[in-house]
């Protein structure tokens, strides 16, 4: 399985703050560039569960040599994402379907202390999140709008754990964040799902600017509920 070049534009942008780091001021190193670009080709369905990450494939596409790639899946490995096995070389991670339920309940769970978290938040970040519901808002109903969706989805996820003013937490949230997306996108992929979904991110949004810790940590729930069960009809 390969990249598109769609992939490789994100990696090169010397300005990249992109969705494994959204809202953080700064340049990602080359690595997280290329870890980012990798989790972005799985959350599209590039990659499957069980494929091969090929190092040399990574860097020929990438231009560059092989020790940022292995950088890049050491990263990727330590949130889940990636298994590398010794002299087998590195695949996407397979989840059972106990796992991916163990996941989302996990993630569930912590959805109610990451709400306790967002007291006072930052009015920027709710402007930023409505900016982006409000794209979703226009795109949900449309047939071909799943890839789009998924990472507008996942960009808000992103943006409240890195919001949350904790670091063993934000850790936490994103690793369970990464390893749910593409069993989040899969769950996404009728226009009814989406429409669905995007109408609890605009009350999410509401309860945040309002603050009401409580009506968004509740909200949250629901996402990640929905997702969950949205994924496992995917899957029969």
């Amino acid at each position: 399985m390969s990249m598109n070049a769609g992939s490789a534009s994100t990696a090169k942008s010397g300005s990249a703050i992109g969705v494994m780091r959204a809202g953080r001021q700064r340049v990602l190193t080359m690595p997280e560039q290329i870890a980012e670009s990798i989790t972005l080709a799985i959350l599209r369905g590039e990659y499957g569960p069980g494929d091969s990450v090929r190092e040399q494939e990574l860097a020929d596409h990438f231009q560059v040599s092989r020790g940022p790639i292995r950088e890049a899946l050491r990263i990727l490995e330590k949130v889940g994402v990636i298994t590398i096995v010794p002299q087998r070389g590195a695949h996407v991670t397979s989840l059972s379907k106990q796992e991916i339920d163990n996941l989302f309940e996990i993630r569930a769970v912590l959805a109610g202390l990451l709400a306790r978290h967002l007291t006072d938040l930052d009015p920027s970040v709710v402007n930023q999140m409505d900016a982006v519901v409000t794209r979703l808002e226009l795109i949900a109903g449309q047939a071909d709008a799943l890839d789009e969706y998924a990472q507008g989805s996942y960009r808000l996820s992103t943006l409240l754990f890195q919001s949350c003013g904790n670091k063993q937490l934000e850790e936490l949230m994103g690793a369970l964040g990464i390893q749910t997306a593409r069993y989040t996108r899969l769950g996404l992929r009728s226009p009814e799902r989406r429409q669905a979904s995007v109408i609890h991110w605009r009350k999410l949004v509401e309860a945040l600017r309002q603050n009401n810790s409580t009506a968004a940590g509740n909200m949250m729930v629901e996402l990640i509920n929905a997702s969950h069960q949205a994924a496992l009809n995917q899957l029969g």
